[in-house]
């Protein structure tokens, strides 16, 4: 046990080290030259869903970007409740903004992000969703600029809003640890995922994927899964820059949250295999660095459990010490150094479970959108 200890370590400190520890640190620039003249028009697609609370904010968020050129296309996807009555509000102040009401849909964003993409009418696209809002009035030029250097992809960043409670905490802890998961993988060649919420993409890219095709029956997978089977590394871009980045409301019940991670980890299963080998060994290593410490901890070998752990840890909260991460995390608004310092170790803790959890759910067909 020992022996798997020190392999699970030096696995947790080769990935903590390389891979997380520089996923947020800001890409190369590429922005136009001012010489360049106006950049290309830009079609900004948000799929709404009874989203009346979240979506005249969204929609004013991306209306008062600084972007020379672009419309913002709102996608009634069979909302029942005022969503619809919003944007007609909103279209008549703003030019700029299209309503588009495809015929019923199926459970799920694909079949009225597919209405979306087709309709647009420029080719460079970015998504985003309809309880998100915009960093700065830099998100839209910043998201879309590397489709104007020879990128076909770009993955974006997006947290989640500092909300009080032990829910809203675990969610911004959880996609801090998936943000440095997918953009630390991808800078090292290994575009495994992008998260529909920031994801930016030319058209031409989404019709040589063959749309949703190959995973219409799924009701996820409209980001993570085409992201995965058909981006090619050196055609991908990372933005990570905090100004454009996309906040989300967490979601505010248990309940929801379970539901909405069961739906996510049901495609994992048809993640290109090398990507789930890989994935697979990043939980196995964490896990087991615990259940294994744990257990050795009762032996005389509890010296080294405690030199191993303390090394770890002073790894995972340089990470965590970062401005980038910090403020990803919800840090910048929240407690002082030893209380976050607590939470990242407490979270790190409770990442051990929540990859068992991960797992079973990755089994579980969802039931519900």
């Amino acid at each position: 046990m020992a022996v798997l200890l020190l392999l699970a370590t030096a696995v947790q400190l080769t990935v903590w080290w390389w891979v997380y520890r520089p996923a947020l640190t800001p890409a190369p620039s590429l922005l136009p030259a001012e010489s360049a003249g106006d950049p290309p028009p830009v079609t900004v697609i948000v799929c709404f869903h009874n989203e009346a609370t979240h979506l005249e904010a969204t929609l004013r968020g991306i209306l008062a970007q600084g972007y020379p050129h672009f419309e913002l296309l709102a996608v009634d996807d069979n909302s029942t409740d005022a969503s619809v009555a919003i944007v007609h509000y909103l279209q008549d102040r703003y030019p700029q903004l299209r309503l588009l009401q495809p015929s019923p849909t199926r459970p799920g964003k694909k079949d009225a992000l597919t209405a979306g993409i087709r309709a647009a009418r420029h080719p460079l696209l970015l998504l985003t969703d309809a309880d998100c809002t915009p960093a700065s009035d830099l998100w839209l030029q910043q998201m879309v600029a590397p489709l104007t250097h020879g990128y076909e992809l770009v993955l974006g960043c997006s947290p989640y809003r500092y909300r009080p409670g032990p829910l809203a905490w675990w969610q911004r802890f959880e996609a801090t640890q998936t943000v440095l998961q997918y953009q630390g993988l991808a800078r090292h060649g290994y575009p495994y995922m992008g998260v529909g919420r920031n994801l930016a993409y030319h058209r031409s890219f989404f019709m040589a994927a063959g749309g949703f095709t190959a995973h219409a029956h799924h009701l996820g997978g409209d980001d993570d899964l085409l992201v995965n089977a058909h981006a090619v590394p050196s055609l991908t871009a990372r933005i990570t820059d905090p100004a454009a980045w996309a906040y989300s409301e967490p979601t505010q019940t248990w309940r929801a949250y379970l539901r909405q991670k069961v739906r996510h980890q049901s495609v994992g299963t048809h993640y290109q295999l090398r990507h789930q080998l890989l994935l697979g060994l990043l939980a196995l290593s964490h896990g087991g660095f615990y259940l294994l410490g744990t257990m050795l901890l009762l032996t005389a070998y509890w010296p080294l459990v405690v030199a191993l752990y303390v090394l770890r840890a002073l790894v995972v909260l340089s990470v965590y010490r970062q401005p980038s991460v910090r403020q990803f995390t919800g840090g910048a608004a929240g407690a002082g150094l030893v209380d976050a310092g607590v939470s990242v170790l407490l979270g790190d803790l409770l990442l051990a479970p929540y990859y068992l959890f991960a797992l079973v759910a990755t089994a579980l067909p969802p039931r519900r959108w």
